[in-house]
């Protein structure tokens, strides 16, 4: 289930109610900017109300005082449906004024953005919190020839995909020059990842583009295999922390209690968190402590064929398998539990256990070999699927009653 771009869709958004990285380090003084795709609403963004509505759910309303931001990825939005990252347009304030075409790639248009807030509209007395959601390599891609003539696999659209990761790497390696050059980058933490892993080739029209591999992992995007949700991360904060390669899991959860830690705010204590403070492990190598498992739920898992070898291996999004999938994940230790339903938003019934660490291709199930494990593991997943699903019935309903009052 996702925010659909090409509709006005309220039913689905991130409710004001929520707690954002933003808003925390707003109350702590901090300016809040966003640059790029922001995806957590389906209201009307040409309404100008909407950006103050009763969701609660556009930018402003969630923390950030400054930036530019489109609705869904800025190339590929319900006015310009069939657009690439070249031109892409789309773009608004963060107070909902639409702005003009504006030229260029995107990641170099996003980046642009940022460099001169960093520069021109940014007050050097305040610390900052900027947050970049850059569209590549959403398809559908575009990259500039510099970059698409460094690469000549034989076909041409691999090309633009690996042209397309090179771009957005030289305009985030543009970003950080600009933090050298304002004597910034010693004392700024900055995290860099990825939502998901990579999309599935030739799933539809678009995806005829996305090269992307997760070997050897198994899986990719749609999946709650390790290739699905295991992604590269980067921590870079030269005045604290030392280069180095770290193993342990960590998810994007555990940002916003950094982040508190860091600056001394306190966690919000009216709802559960699922992270954790990751802070002495980034600056002194201490142990990760967490009391909960991580936590994955996709309720839209797809099959498909593996096609390839190697890292030429991929799926094929052509080719659909009719068999369960995993709709809910947690990983302890070396362990990931996958729970799979019979129907969508009902408690799972069937489990498979991994030992994800000594299998990551995940071929050997434990079940009945670490029956303890399986035990435990499961009560937790039934256990956290449960207050899950109890949260998204009780923001269901509040957000049908809203309606209802809009509608009389």
């Amino acid at each position: 289930m996702y925010i659909r771009d090409n509709r006005d869709d309220d039913l689905i958004f991130l409710p004001g109610r929520e707690i954002t990285i933003a808003e925390v380090l707003q109350s702590a003084g901090y300016q809040t900017a966003i640059f790029g795709k922001w995806h957590l609403n389906g209201a009307n963004w040409e309404d100008p109300k909407s950006w103050n509505g009763w969701t609660g759910s556009f930018p402003k309303q969630q923390g950030f005082e400054a930036g530019m931001v489109s609705k869904e990825n800025p190339h590929f939005t319900r006015l310009l449906r069939t657009n690439t990252q070249k031109h892409p347009g789309d773009f608004f304030g963060v107070d909902g004024e639409p702005l003009r075409s504006i030229k260029g790639y995107t990641s170099d248009i996003i980046t642009e953005a940022a460099t001169n807030w960093l520069e021109e509209q940014r007050d050097a007395s305040r610390p900052f919190f900027l947050y970049l959601p850059y569209d590549a390599v959403h398809i559908r891609v575009a990259a500039a020839d510099e970059y698409v003539s460094r690469y000549n696999t034989g076909d041409a659209r691999k090309d633009a995909y690996y042209a397309n990761i090179t771009h957005m790497d030289a305009a985030i390696g543009n970003l950080l020059n600009h933090l050298d050059s304002l004597r910034l980058a010693d004392n700024t933490l900055l995290f860099f990842s990825s939502d998901n892993g990579p999309d599935v080739l030739k799933k539809w029209e678009a995806t005829y583009y996305c090269y992307g591999t997760s070997y050897p992992l198994a899986g990719q995007k749609y999946q709650l295999y390790e290739g699905g949700i295991r992604v590269p991360g980067l921590v870079r904060w030269p005045e604290m922390i030392t280069p180095g390669i770290s193993d342990v899991p960590k998810s994007t959860l555990d940002i916003l209690p950094t982040l508190c830690e860091l600056v001394g705010q306190s966690l919000p204590t009216d709802r559960v968190l699922d992270g954790v403070s990751i802070l002495s492990h980034l600056t002194d190598g201490k142990p990760i402590k967490r009391e909960r498992p991580l936590y994955w739920q996709f309720e839209d898992p797809w099959e498909f064929v593996t096609i390839g070898e190697g890292y030429n291996r991929r799926l094929d999004g052509s080719q659909k398998v009719d068999k369960p999938s995993p709709a809910v994940a947690i990983r302890e230790g070396n362990y990931v539990l996958k729970g799979l339903q019979t129907e969508v938003f009902k408690l799972p019934t069937n489990f498979t256990l991994f030992d994800i660490v000594n299998d990551p291709k995940e071929l050997q199930e434990l079940s009945e070999v670490e029956s303890d494990v399986f035990a435990s593991m499961k009560q937790k997943l039934l256990e956290m699927y449960q207050e899950v699903n109890t949260e998204r019935k009780k923001t269901a309903t509040e957000v049908k009653q809203k309606i209802s009052q809009i509608e009389r």
